[in-house]
């Protein structure tokens, strides 16, 4: 049953992929892309810097892996593409399986293939992100919990939970206020409270512990979370923040800005705020995290209101910037810009299948609209960005798989309850498919154009670069990097047109 979706799943995402390795982006590693491959490379070489991991190191040390395997250093941008395929056609299983238990085999089916066909994933999977990895990472461990849900005396699916959710938050920190809710879980069921099954359930704690001593041998100071946490939380809610992605505040030095802007940025802010004080990373986190704790409580008005307008971009349907403008790369793929499936479509199917689960199986309802409310939480407090909110859109598929799998299952219900279910998916459409505030801002896209030309550039195909280039500066004469690219593709072209 779960076979169809994962095998559409990979084809689908390796037939984008084909195309996207032609590309320049899909030849060279850029912004996260290529923090992760450094960091791999590090890992793998012993050469990693004997300071705190800025950024969660489980993705890298997965890539690490693949260099143990024997994949080349030029073999592993190309090879973790890949690898984001595979991982995505596992996803699409996992989410068959738990839409199976739920709502049985036409929505397990059903689900899967929302999950497969979904653009967005692909679009992620195939970059050398992060977001796969722990997206199936976080499915692994709902799938575990479900099943330790249904079963609450099978002490191995406690600990598979927590230690999926765990290795999930290793990779990418936001998991981490999903993974307490496997030891809450098992302490409240009177069934399953004995030390077996809550030590089980706390397994995830060793994969933090191992995190924490790997740290302490390479740095000297313990600790299982990056240090970029703390500034990330004060930029995605200070005065004047949209809360949709980051945002720089000041002018840096383009070696700075390109390696990661947002690093460079929260060293120097840090230098400012505190009359040039050292940059010890616990120092500046303990900083930021009282920069934020301070406008909560001095400006609780203006933060309620920033949160209105977080929840407001979660639920709309346009994929916020995150390193890319998701449209834009969208409208680029053959095999991904005809592709109807979207954020909305889920988000209102799912308004019906959460009803659905809700009347069949209240108890699996009220586990997975805590899973749900913890990962959104998680994203309200930080960025709204496309790749946090890919764990929602999964259970999403989940609960659209329920709705189309049994599209009559209302058919028995009151009056009342089938008017409260067709307002509330009214809402839903109103709000995900509405467009106030400027949610839809497109202003990113120039950076999609410097980016691409940028690749371009590094690749050899100055036509390209030059075109791009001059995309930017159509929307930013005075855009520093397009016009350096634009400078140097020019000089390029007519010294080859030149050569003999």
């Amino acid at each position: 049953m779960v076979a169809l979706p994962a095998v559409l799943a990979l084809v689908y995402a390796l037939g984008h992929l084909n195309w996207y390795l032609g590309t320049p982006l899909g030849r060279v590693p850029v912004l996260d892309e290529r923090e992760n491959i450094d960091l791999a490379e590090a890992i793998f070489g012993g050469t990693l810097p004997a300071t705190p991991f800025y950024r969660a190191p489980g993705y890298a040390l997965v890539l690490a892996g693949l260099r143990l395997c024997g994949v080349s250093a030029a073999g592993l941008f190309p090879a973790a593409l890949v690898l984001g395929a595979v991982l995505h056609a596992a996803g699409a299983a996992l989410v068959a399986l738990m839409a199976r238990r739920w709502f049985g085999t036409a929505s397990g089916i059903l689900a899967g293939l929302l999950f497969a066909l979904d653009p967005v994933l692909v679009h992620y999977a195939t970059q050398a992100l992060d977001a796969t990895l722990g997206l199936t990472l976080f499915l692994g461990g709902l799938a575990a919990f479900a099943a330790a849900a249904a079963a609450p005396r099978r002490v191995g699916s406690w600990a598979a939970a927590g230690l999926c959710w765990a290795a999930a938050t290793l990779v990418r920190p936001n998991f981490l206020l999903v993974w307490p809710l496997v030891p809450l879980a098992a302490l409240a069921r009177p069934s399953t409270r004995g030390p077996r099954t809550v030590v089980a359930a706390l397994a995830g704690v060793l994969l933090f512990g191992a995190a924490s001593s790997w740290q302490k041998n390479v740095s000297g100071a313990a600790g299982f979370l990056p240090w970029q946490g703390a500034y990330n939380l004060w930029a995605a809610n200070r005065p004047g923040a949209n809360g949709r992605y980051y945002t720089q505040h000041m002018s840096l030095p383009p070696e700075l800005a390109r390696a990661n802007p947002a690093r460079a940025e929260s060293i120097l802010l840090y230098a400012q705020e505190t009359r040039g004080a050292p940059p010890l990373t616990s120092a500046m986190n303990a900083h930021w995290r009282q920069r934020f704790l301070d406008e909560v409580a001095s400006h609780p008005l203006r933060w309620g209101t920033l949160m209105l307008r977080k929840t407001y971009a979660l639920i709309n349907n346009w994929e916020q910037y995150n390193n890319k403008t998701y449209a834009f790369h969208k409208a680029l793929s053959p095999w991904l810009r005809w592709n109807p499936v979207c954020w909305g479509l889920l988000f209102v199917l799912a308004v019906a299948g959460g009803a659905r689960l809700a009347s069949e199986s209240p108890g699996d309802a009220r586990l997975l609209a805590a899973v749900s409310a913890a990962c959104a939480v998680s994203i309200v407090l930080f960025f709204v960005s496309a790749r946090f909110r890919l764990p929602l859109a999964a259970i999403c598929a989940v609960l659209a798989g329920g709705a189309l799998g049994s599209p009559g299952f209302w058919r028995g219900w009151t009056a009342g309850r089938q008017a409260a279910l067709a307002g509330a998916m009214a809402l839903a459409a109103l709000a995900t498919f509405s467009s106030l505030g400027g949610v839809d801002d497109r202003s990113t896209i120039v950076q999609d154009h410097v980016l691409l030309a940028r690749a371009a550039f590094t690749v050899g195909d100055d036509d390209m670069a030059l075109v791009e280039a001059n995309a930017a500066l159509a929307m930013q004469p005075w855009h520093p990097d397009a016009r350096v690219i634009a400078a140097a593709a020019t000089a390029e072209i007519a010294a080859k047109a030149k050569a003999p």
